[in-house]
């Protein structure tokens, strides 16, 4: 039975270690299909590798005080880990070996040894269970089977319950100290004999808060992982941030939360250009909440839902970045494409605020959600997309195919890249506000017009400036050879932006 017990242990165990990989990963990385596929393809490599030496070692050393070793090496390198990772991850991300090399070398890095030393469990688990050649076969299946089950809890469970209570240092220590608890189970083979030291072992490893691992952050308020990032929020003399995983998603001035570090924010306002008559909003990815809070104090006819898809962003917004809730600003929780899906009635403006460099969502912008923003949109409407890219050279694929796929459902795009008119430099990534609408385009010295006429007459706040102006991008931007982005092809993992950082104030 203990056998069994550690068999199913260690599968799970080793799933839940990749699940939480992504976690570790995330912050330097992102969650983009490369890290995916490093994590997936070094734990495969690394299990093929545990079958042959478990084979090789059980053959050699069939007792299960040597398998009660291998789990014990494992565990105190999971235990290692919040301490360990960041030093590594950093060292990774300062050589900059590319979008695939880096999140690979650093997987095989933190993850190979632990994770071979896993796989030896299911041959070594055999060779001591199997009395009888006769019934050998059946043994190996059982065995299997019960390691596959623990591989399938150990999913689960850590996707559905520990990465929502738990931090990721306290689920590494939580695996590596079931994995010691294990290999002395295995030794001992009497769990009445071990039953106290176990539970001084999970209580001292449960207890020990890792706290090294964020020495010298004295401004981190918050850090926290959900289901869907590690958010962080932190401030300095004079602003507050907030960051999924490696991304900064937005923050305040601390003496005007209406006030946003990032400069995009303010672009936004330009939809009052293309629509002057704006009083309902749908902004789709809330973050720090800027562009509603801006909206609602500078535009007293204006009411606001916002969707997101993390409730604990939501929770986030409100507690640290003064986001209201109720009255004109509606919060929403729930995906952005389904809530549009069954939205009632139409907008004058949506703004698409879910892009960034990271992980786009690409069900967020194929051409088939744009037909359905299309069909929530008012007459004269605009729908504005925060998009980060290149207007050309090598990193420009993504924001000349999200363009395309914008193009295939409105009838006139306007862009404005951020700061652009500071270099004219076309191959510099940075932050593109994109204006759809489905009427006929708007001249350049029209624009211009209306943008005049909206600043005479103080209907936009003072941060919107006449420079912005100037960042307006009217040269014909090449698509012949980009796809139209379909729920049933959206490349947009392959199409990624690297070495970008938001533009500040």
């Amino acid at each position: 039975m203990t056998l069994r017990v550690v068999v199913f242990g260690a599968g799970a165990v080793l799933m839940a270690l990749e699940i939480v990989g992504s976690r570790i990963l995330a912050p330097y990385f992102g969650s983009s299909v490369y890290v995916w596929g490093s994590l997936i393809s070094i734990f495969l490599a690394a299990l093929s590798a545990g079958y042959y030496l478990g084979g090789v070692a059980s053959d050699r050393w069939p007792q299960a005080v040597s398998l009660a070793v291998a789990l014990t090496v494992s565990g105190m390198l999971i235990l290692m880990l919040p301490v360990a990772s960041r030093p590594i991850l950093e060292t990774v991300t300062l050589w900059d070996l590319g979008p695939r090399a880096s999140p690979l070398l650093a997987s095989v890095v933190l993850f190979v040894l632990p994770s071979l030393l896993l796989g030896m469990t299911s041959p070594f688990a055999i060779k001591l269970a199997a009395t009888n050649l006769a019934t050998v076969g059946a043994t190996a299946g059982v065995l299997y089977a019960i390691s596959t089950a623990g591989s399938i809890a150990g999913t689960l469970l850590t996707a559905f319950v520990l990465i929502p209570a738990m931090g990721v240092r306290a689920i590494l220590y939580t695996l590596g100290g079931t994995l010691v608890i294990l290999a002395v189970l295995l030794a001992l083979r009497a769990v009445r004999r071990v039953a106290p030291a176990m539970s001084l072992l999970l209580v001292g490893v449960l207890a020990w808060d890792g706290s090294a691992a964020t020495v010298g952050v004295a401004r981190w308020l918050l850090e926290k992982d959900t289901v869907y990032h590690r958010i962080r929020v932190h401030e300095d003399v004079s602003w507050r941030y907030l960051r999924f995983d490696r991304s900064l998603q937005g923050g305040m001035l601390l003496k005007d939360p209406t006030v946003s570090p990032l400069r995009y924010t303010d672009y936004v306002h330009l939809a009052w250009v293309f629509t002057p008559t704006i009083r309902r909003v749908l902004v789709i990815g809330l973050g720090a909440g800027s562009i509603p809070k801006q909206f609602l104090a500078a535009y007293p006819a204006v009411s606001v839902e916002s969707v997101e898809l993390d409730p604990a962003v939501v929770d986030v917004a409100r507690q640290y970045f003064a986001v209201p809730a109720g009255g004109r600003h509606r919060i929403i929780v729930q995906d952005g494409r389904q809530y549009v899906r069954r939205a009632d009635g139409v907008y004058d403006m949506i703004l698409v605020d879910a892009y960034f460099a990271d992980a786009i969502p690409f069900h967020l912008v194929t051409r088939e959600f744009l037909g359905q923003l299309k069909a929530h949109l008012a007459p004269g409407g605009v729908v504005v997309a925060n998009i980060v890219g290149a207007l050309g050279g090598a990193n420009s694929k993504l924001f000349r195919s999200v363009y395309k796929t914008y193009a295939s459902e409105f009838g006139s795009l306007a862009v404005f890249p951020v700061g652009f008119a500071a270099g004219k430099e076309e191959a510099a990534t940075r932050t593109i506000l994109l204006f759809a609408t489905t009427a006929g385009g708007l001249p350049r010295q029209t624009i211009a017009d209306r943008f005049a006429a909206l600043l005479t007459a103080k209907k936009l706040p003072e941060l919107v400036t006449k420079s912005f102006l100037r960042d307006y991008y009217d040269a014909a931007i090449p698509t012949t050879e980009m796809p139209v982005l379909t729920d049933d092809y959206a490349p947009v993992d392959m199409l990624p932006v690297y070495g970008w950082e938001p533009e500040h104030r």
